[in-house]
């Protein structure tokens, strides 16, 4: 009896350990989602976000109450039962500053000074351990190109005592877990492998920029709202409440800034604009909006901050932008960073840095985990990037083909006619393939590898350019791929040797010779045409015509 009796309640607990406290929070007027609120559970550090649909999902592995916050809203508590639930949240109205009466005059400028004078007094100012989920997803024009989720971890040193020019300046970060699609976009030789460094550095309480300067960069992703104070314009807007706390509410915007070009005319640089939410007590920051264009760029960043155990620490921060290409299109990207917990035992303490590609493709893949933590609710929207990416595969199959993909694209010097035989078996059905046949002696068609180069540039989401070299030394191969750039914009290279069955097979006698097999996996033309010949890129219309 005991044996079963001790089974059963195992059951019972891995069943109760896998319950999902769902809900959707709205504006109780309105009905309208609320997005972005705290949802942390009742004495602990644990929590999550909503959705810009208003909607989370939060895995309890015993009876919780939660605590639902949002700045201009009267916060709830609820008994966090499992299941779906409708949270409405009664806003409170703001009290504009024709309104509001002190019995002096409010002067946001020395409000906001005041803020960043407190920042010991209103946040952690010790080490400590914060978890995050991490999600970033980027697009061409209206088409999704690329996904990563990741589970991060972030050791601050000193806490929030000092303010940081840039992350990891005092604290160490760690990667534990990571799902991601292909990266299809037209950036994706330039994109950072992950870009935990820079969604951090949204936060303007931990990072400011060191050094004062004439002119903001559109590039810094670290704010320069307290170096460059006095170059700023500040709006008392009212007053607003956040968990019960009065807030100020202040608009800012960066001075009018522009130079002199050789032409005689006036440029406009960097612009930018934003709203701070101060308590008026302790003048703590509990919300940061900051939009920052130039010319047709836009970079919009945003933080919002929690209370426990007396001090704030960010749960959401959020960077997302538009930048305007050459060709006219345009890339868009979106980051979201949501704290998961927060720890402060100095045994949690650990030494890291953010990964790069390699060390990304070494992290072991845990679906369970996956199933089991709190990560930001997908929306339909992001539903529909998983589609776009994987034609309706799941993210996490997606992440096994992710690996597979890299691995055989990556060090083509190595195994190449076995990886280019994978790769062209991979393909089949979803892109155009040209082959490049070369070896290190190319001088006499050295116009045409940067041809070719440019023209990857210019196809590379429809059409795959693959350099297959017949060289049978692998550090001479290696020597040219560097000296003329040959992974530039992604171009997939293969070091297949002289006498290898793939030249055999397209029956290649001496480089440089050209391949183009069409969306089936049939070879379209076997004596392909050149780079430099105008008519190559009429036949590439002509098999994307047909793909369509």
């Amino acid at each position: 009896m005991t044996k079963w009796l001790i089974i059963f309640l195992t059951f019972s607990q891995l069943a109760f350990a896998q319950q999902i406290i769902s809900g959707k929070i709205v504006d109780a007027e309105t009905g309208k989602p609320i997005s972005f609120a705290s949802v942390s559970i009742v004495g602990t550090s644990k929590g999550t976000s909503s959705n810009l649909n208003g909607e989370f999902t939060l895995p309890v592995s015993e009876s919780v109450s939660l605590k639902i916050t949002c700045v201009g809203y009267e916060s709830v508590e609820i008994n966090g039962a499992a299941g779906n639930q409708l949270i409405q949240m009664k806003p409170i109205a703001i009290l504009l500053n024709a309104v509001v009466v002190f019995n002096k005059a409010v002067n946001p400028k020395k409000i906001v000074r005041r803020a960043f004078a407190s920042i010991d007094q209103n946040y952690i100012d010790h080490s400590f351990m914060q978890k995050f989920f991490y999600r970033h997803y980027c697009k061409d024009d209206s088409a999704y190109g690329r996904l990563i989720e990741a589970f991060v971890d972030v050791w601050k040193n000193e806490g929030y005592h000092s303010r940081q020019k840039s992350a990891v300046d005092k604290e160490e970060i760690r990667v534990t877990q990571l799902r991601r699609s292909l990266d299809r976009t037209t950036l994706a030789q330039g994109h950072e492998p992950i870009s935990v460094k820079n969604i951090l550095q949204t936060d303007i309480v931990a990072y400011q920029t060191a050094i004062k300067s004439d002119h903001m960069s559109f590039y810094t992703e670290v704010s320069n709202l307290k170096t460059d104070l006095d170059s700023y314009s500040f709006t008392f807007e009212g007053i607003t409440t956040y968990d019960g706390q009065e807030v100020y509410e202040i608009s800012y915007a960066y001075k009018k800034d522009s130079a002199l070009t050789t032409s005689g005319q006036y440029l406009t640089l960097t612009q930018a604009t934003g709203s701070l939410f101060i308590t008026t007590d302790t003048y703590a920051f509990v919300k940061t909006e900051e939009a920052k264009q130039f010319e047709r760029n836009t970079i919009r960043s945003s933080t919002y901050y929690r209370k426990y155990n007396n001090r704030y620490y960010p749960y959401q921060l959020i960077r997302e932008g538009e930048n305007y290409l050459s060709d006219n299109g345009i890339h868009s990207f979106h980051i979201d960073l949501m704290s998961v917990e927060i720890r402060t035992d100095a045994k949690e303490k650990f030494v890291g840095h953010e990964p790069g590609r390699e060390e990304l493709l070494n992290i072991p893949y845990d679906s369970v985990f996956w199933s089991n933590n709190a990560v930001l609710k997908t929306t339909p929207l992001e539903d529909e990037i998983i589609r776009d990416l994987g034609e309706g595969i799941s993210l996490n199959k997606q992440f096994y083909m992710y690996r597979q993909y890299e691995a055989n694209l990556r060090d083509g010097g190595k195994n190449g006619v076995e990886k280019f035989n994978w790769f062209k078996k991979e393909s089949k059905g979803k892109r155009i393939l040209y082959l490049f046949f070369w070896s290190s002696d190319c001088k006499l068609y050295l116009t045409d590898l940067e041809l070719a180069k440019q023209l990857n540039k210019k196809y590379r989401n429809r059409i795959a350019f693959v350099f297959l070299s017949l060289d049978e030394d692998e550090m001479q191969w290696q020597q040219t791929v560097s000296k003329y750039a040959l992974y530039a914009d992604g171009i997939i290279n293969y070091r297949i040797g002289e006498y290898s069955e793939i030249q055999k097979f397209f029956r290649v006698a001496d480089p440089p010779a050209f391949i183009l097999i069409s969306r089936s996996g049939e070879v379209f033309d076997s004596n392909g045409k050149r780079p430099s010949n105008p008519a190559l890129e009429d036949d590439f219309k002509l098999l994307l015509g047909k793909s369509n």
